[in-house]
């Protein structure tokens, strides 16, 4: 019952109110790197403050890179390149190793190339999807193959 009463809320002072009214723990914080309102209940994992340790190409380098970061993730010059909102970061990772590792409903491939966070995407057509976080613009290419399943993920998405 609780959770489509907070499916329905508008406010972060209405989700308080539904939490507290079922008696249930919780912690609201803002995400960094992201505008939404994260929700930690007792020892339930926080997606947005997820983080993965990733190796450069630089093999001495390692970073943390928290997953709500991420826009998107392109294959050039046989490298995989994180494109995060403040930086950029290549790694010698596949495709396939990505698409393991970060969750599918929230990152979907337009074209074989790329994987797109959906919280970023601004705009799709049968060419394009284009990725916007504040004043950086991005426009990744679409694929015949894939943009189907691509405009499926994206409309269940914004049902959520």
């Amino acid at each position: 019952m609780a959770v489509k009463e907070i499916g329905k809320a508008k406010t972060k002072a209405e989700i308080i109110e539904i939490l507290d009214a079922n008696g249930i723990d919780f912690n609201i914080t803002t995400c960094d790197g992201c505008e939404r309102i994260c929700i930690s209940l007792d020892d339930i994992p926080d997606g947005c403050n997820t983080a993965i340790i990733v190796q450069t190409c630089n093999k001495d380098v390692l970073c943390k890179v928290y997953l709500n970061e991420i826009m998107f993730i392109a294959i050039e010059n046989r490298k995989s390149v994180l494109y995060l909102t403040n930086k950029k970061i290549e790694t010698h990772y596949s495709i396939d190793y990505w698409k393991e590792k970060l969750d599918k409903a929230i990152f979907v491939q337009p074209h074989y190339s790329y994987i797109v966070n959906l919280n970023y995407v601004d705009e799709v057509t049968k060419d394009f999807v284009k990725i916007k976080h504040s004043d950086k613009e991005y426009s990744v290419y679409t694929s015949s193959r894939k943009i189907g399943a691509f405009r499926k993920a994206f409309l269940k998405f914004g049902e959520a």
